[in-house]
């Protein structure tokens, strides 16, 4: 191309600036590349510590897993291990001070490539007692770390002291697998309650693990629309696959699988387990709040309803859950109205809830909102949360949190997820389970139990926590089309009894459209736009359903005074009751009876009368309106007559009148 482009008599000496300038991009291409292949390979560098144990006791022998890597580079050093004083995991500066102990496990240690070293070590040598420890191991030249990572010692307290109190919370959730016409989009929920082979987060895991150990409680926030699809996949479905539509019969594999997970769970619930409350979906509450939308509270009460009958629950569970924990001022009435007794908040609360005197450290709190809306809250434990139940699991940090606990008199810790779903496998649940099962000094309880045990002993105290005015929805994206079709079901809501169906599958729409997986931190993007099609569905189903509404308005042709009566016809096309405003408006017309009604409008048509008085030529608009919004609309021009004219109207007729008679029976007789 270059040879093609250099033409006419400076050939040669455009011919080797070209080549020169080919020949320097190709050598800043390959160096390029090359310091991007050492980068890469740098970057593969890297240390990780891991301990053979999750919970040690006194006496015990740790051994210390640590895996190395240099990547492209050759390192040497002493290999250092580093005992720091016990601190809380969720310190992010446990390993800053002075060590307590520190040992060197290899001196002039030489790396290249990977290598994986053991190194044992009694607690004694350790310098250690119960509590939890940060351990640093790092590859260190001349005082300077090359590579280093961290992992948590726990050891466990002695016998015969009072057990510490545990409350362990988990949520089961999953993301909207059904489209707006209700075909399952994906096998994620499917994946879940396979027998074989069983997936990480097996939804059978909660029934097992309560038969493997009856001794440990738990507490569980289901996501009632879960149960829902379960319900649904159980009872025979359709799948969209690459290949079109594909059905699934009650009696297929798949549909006896989630038979079985649904199963499975209402065992959970009869068996001991405590269930606490929760919103149909796990959505944003507080940004429902903060609109000043009462989405919360249904969510709440559609949740209970499907909670309880799924789960096939003797009563409405009296503890709720808010997904994330996160309650706010505004959102706290969804908790309290709804009939719920008592919830949990994040650690990190206290201070919304402690800023009155004479406030602080209480197990509990009577806590109420602004309008006197009040629960029972108690507080987890963030860092055994986030160790347990956040987004990456450290099974030692945990114990580690509890031990520091233990050792600082603590009486009570609740571990709450506030993910949806816990990144804890069904391995590392058993092995908590299996250690919490066999340690005399913590005493698991539910948060029922809690609740009495630690009961508020200070007068009601207001949560003072708003939302941040900035945060939203995906960059605001997905808030705004979700504000908008909003809009519309607050219009049908408006005008639909609640327990009419066509409402009720409405509102599971607009609930699900809310979802937090959709909307909020961490969301995907296939997950987005999947939200999207329900917010569609729900305007488009609004209109339709408002479309089969239609009113006319007539009004006599000519009217001999000021007054008269509008004739109107409402018509009614669905096959339910609509409850609507019928508006009539007009240019100095006054309505005697009044211009609006509240109508509930049954299916068919409805005739009303409307008296109206007014003076001169006008029109008459009548209209079908919910919220204020215009649904169907009509007019029809009014053509007052005064007497005078009636006079002249009158004398024309009769003239026409005598002049028809006259050529009839004069002028036709004549010529005839």
């Amino acid at each position: 191309m270059i040879n093609h482009l250099l033409r006419g008599k400076q050939r040669p000496v455009f011919q080797q600036a070209a080549f020169l300038l080919l020949a320097l991009v190709t050598a800043l291409i390959i160096s390029g590349q090359s310091g991007y292949l050492t980068r890469a390979q740098a970057a593969e560098a890297g240390l990780t510590v891991s301990t053979d144990k999750f919970l040690y006791h006194v006496g015990d022998t740790a051994t210390f897993n640590i895996a190395l890597n240099a990547g492209s580079r050759q390192l040497s050093g002493d290999l250092v291990l580093k005992v720091y004083p016990a601190a809380s995991p969720a310190s992010a500066n446990a390993t800053t001070g002075e060590p307590l102990t520190t040992l060197k496990i290899k001196r002039n240690y030489s790396l290249s490539g990977q290598d994986s070293v053991n190194f044992s070590a009694a607690l004694s040598k350790l310098g250690v007692k119960p509590g939890g420890y940060p351990v640093r191991v790092s590859l260190e030249a001349n005082g300077r770390e090359q590579l280093g990572a961290t992992c948590w010692l726990a050891v466990a307290p002695g016998s015969g002291g009072q057990p510490l109190d545990l409350v362990l919370i988990w949520t089961v959730s999953a993301p909207p697998g059904q489209n707006p016409s209700g075909e399952f989009e994906d096998s994620s929920l499917l994946d879940r309650c396979r027998t074989t082979p069983r997936s990480p987060d097996t939804l059978l895991q909660h029934q097992d693990v309560q038969k493997k150990y009856p001794q440990v409680k738990t507490t569980y926030a289901i996501e009632p629309e879960l149960l829902d699809e379960l319900a649904a996949m159980a009872g025979g479905f359709n799948a969209r696959t690459a290949g079109g539509v594909k059905p699934y019969p009650a009696n297929s594999a798949e549909a006896t699988a989630a038979a079985g997970c649904l199963a499975s769970l209402r065992q959970v619930a009869s068996g001991g387990s405590e269930m606490l409350a929760a919103p149909y979906t796990y959505t944003n509450l507080t940004l429902l709040a903060k609109n000043g939308w009462d989405d919360g509270s249904g969510q709440f009460r559609v949740g209970d309803n499907a909670l309880t009958s799924r789960l096939q629950l003797t009563q409405v569970p009296k503890g709720a859950y808010a997904p994330g924990l996160d309650v706010t001022t505004d959102s706290l009435r969804y908790l309290a109205a709804t009939g719920h007794e008592y919830t949990v908040l994040p650690g990190s609360f206290r201070a919304a809830v402690e800023s009155s005197p004479g406030l602080a450290g209480a197990a509990s709190y009577r806590v109420r909102d602004i309008g006197g809306e009040r629960i029972t809250a108690l507080f987890a434990s963030d860092d055994a949360s986030a160790a347990l139940l956040g987004g990456k699991t450290d099974v030692a940090a945990f114990f580690a949190s509890l031990a520091n606990v233990y050792n600082n008199g603590g009486p009570l810790v609740i571990a709450a997820s506030t993910v949806p779903n816990p990144a804890i496998s069904e391995q590392q649940r058993d092995q908590v389970y299996d250690i919490i099962s066999h340690e005399p000094w913590l005493n698991t309880m539910t948060l029922a139990d809690a609740v009495k045990k630690y009961p508020p002993s200070t007068e009601p105290a207001t949560l003072l926590k708003y939302i941040d005015p900035v945060s939203g929805y995906v960059s605001q994206t997905y808030y705004k089309k979700l504000e908008a079709a909003h809009e519309s079901f607050e219009d049908y809501r408006a005008a639909v009894d609640p327990d009419e169906a066509a409402m009720i599958e409405l509102t599971r729409k607009m609930f699900i459209a809310e979802n937090d997986y959709w909307a909020g931190q961490g969301a995907q993007p296939q997950d987005t736009n999947r939200g999207f099609p329900y917010l569609d569905n729900i305007v488009s189903t609004v209109q339709t359903e408002f479309g089969r509404l239609s009113i006319g308005i007539t009004l006599p042709w000519l009217q001999g005074s000021a007054g008269g009566e509008a004739q109107i016809a409402v018509h009614n096309g669905n096959h339910y009751p609509i409850s609507a405003d019928i508006v009539v408006e007009g240019n100095n017309i006054k309505f005697p009876q009044g211009a609006d009604r509240r109508l509930t409008l049954p299916p068919g048509e409805t005739d009303l009368e409307v008296p109206y008085h007014g003076s001169g030529w006008s029109r008459i608009k009548a209209s079908i309106q919910s919220r204020g919004h215009v649904l169907a609309d009509d007019s029809a021009t009014i053509h007052p007559v005064s007497g005078r004219v009636w006079i002249m109207i009158a004398v024309a007729a009769a003239g026409l009148l005598a002049g028809g008679l006259y050529y009839f029976l004069a002028v036709r007789r004549r010529r005839s």
